[in-house]
């Protein structure tokens, strides 16, 4: 799903109210079956899921590029050098209804020596307060610096802003985009608007592993009480021995991202 700009509808009386209902239900089912789920025959739908997962991998290579294109509004070196893990999530949809919602699907890789790791993948759901009838597609990437990132991840689930702090990441190369988010959160989030990145609060989203996407991906992960996804055995990998379908992300990384380092 390619980012669009925001639509608004506004419709007098119950029939504002139920076609806006409709078409939030249309955006989360199409955001689902972006996330690799079917009704095809299943001698189509492992062919049909395989080729949707690649291309998810895909379009979170090209977010990771897009964010990095235009210097004056990409993330700071000093905070990519110390970026422990990333999550690149393309097509996030986000609903409002008097009670809006937000979901994503996207994959996410740490570091691993001089490269990075196997990714896996990731949705991000969320709920949000407001009044506007309306929808809206946008690209996301998340950078995590904590050095704990890796088991946060692996944890399966957890709240951005509850379990890890998050805040709204800086852009710019100006010497306060490189020193005023330090020591002030564990992820920073950014958002694309307007064909623009620009860093957005995710506090309240909740960070799901797509276990399904990773076992249509990676086939059986070794599992244990502590990990009982195998995310932690996932990104313990060389990214270099993972499947092809994921290897765009990986390459994606391995060319945007600075190596690690000292701000």
């Amino acid at each position: 799903m390619k980012s669009r700009e925001t639509e608004s509808i506004r419709l007098p009386g119950r029939r504002a109210g139920a076609l806006a209902g409709i078409f939030a239900v249309a955006l989360i089912s199409s955001a689902f079956a972006n996330s690799g789920g079917t009704t095809a025959p299943a001698s189509l739908a492992t062919i049909q899921d395989s080729d949707k997962l690649a291309d998810r991998a895909k379009r979170a290579g090209q977010v990771l590029t897009e964010l990095m294109r235009v210097a004056d509004s990409a993330p700071p070196a000093s905070l990519l050098r110390q970026a422990t893990c990333l999550a690149a999530v393309p097509g996030v949809v986000q609903v409002g209804l008097g009670v809006g919602g937000r979901v994503g699907f996207g994959l996410a890789s740490c570091r691993k020596g001089s490269g990075w790791s196997a990714p896996t993948f990731m949705a991000l759901k969320g709920g949000s307060i407001g009044l506007q009838i309306g929808g809206q597609s946008a690209d996301m990437v998340l950078v995590f610096t904590n050095e704990n990132a890796a088991k946060t991840i692996a944890a399966s689930t957890f709240n951005l802003g509850g379990q890890a702090s998050v805040a709204a990441g800086p852009v710019g190369r100006n010497v306060s985009a490189e020193t005023d988010y330090k020591a002030r959160a564990e992820i920073y989030s950014y958002s694309k608007t307007k064909g623009l990145f620009a860093g957005i609060d995710l506090s309240g989203t909740k960070w799901e592993v797509d276990t399904k996407a990773n076992a249509k991906v990676y086939g059986p992960l070794p599992t244990t009480t502590a990990d009982h996804d195998g995310v932690g055995a996932l990104l313990a990998r060389d990214g270099a021995s993972a499947p092809a379908g994921v290897q765009p992300f990986i390459a994606s990384l391995q060319k945007n991202m600075p190596a690690a380092g000292a701000p």
